[in-house]
């Protein structure tokens, strides 16, 4: 009796690991501004000087959006990349890479637009 229940929560715990339930990525975020865009990132490890993350986000709004993302440092001093980004309404990106030489990495999301265009640029609602 004592081997099954050991095999029962063996079992449980293996089902219920955040890594494998989630292949390894990291929980949704809000981003710091938009209440209904998300993002998560998965690191996958270091090649070489660099490290490899992979970002997705998730669009909660009803309709297309488009919006900057900018990948730093954790202190915000060094930006490491800029990049702008459509995303259909209640749709969730493909996985996008990112290479950088720190392993910790803070995600700002700016310019967001309800158009696939950077105009009419939407206020901060948080």
């Amino acid at each position: 009796m004592k081997k099954i229940l050991f095999l029962f929560i063996a079992l449980l715990a293996f089902l219920y690991s955040p890594a494998q339930t989630n292949n390894g990525w990291e929980e949704w975020q809000k981003t710091s501004c938009y209440s209904k865009i998300s993002f998560r990132l998965k690191y996958i490890g270091k090649n070489g000087e660099q490290n490899m993350w992979k970002i997705q986000f998730r669009n909660d709004y009803p309709n297309i959006i488009s919006f900057n993302y900018h990948v730093t440092d954790k202190l915000q001093q060094y930006n490491l990349t800029t990049h702008r980004k459509s995303l259909p309404g209640k749709k969730q990106s493909e996985e996008l890479d990112i290479y950088t030489t720190y392993d910790d990495i803070y995600l700002l999301v700016d310019k967001v637009s309800m158009t696939p265009y950077p105009e009419d640029f939407v206020d901060c609602d948080e």
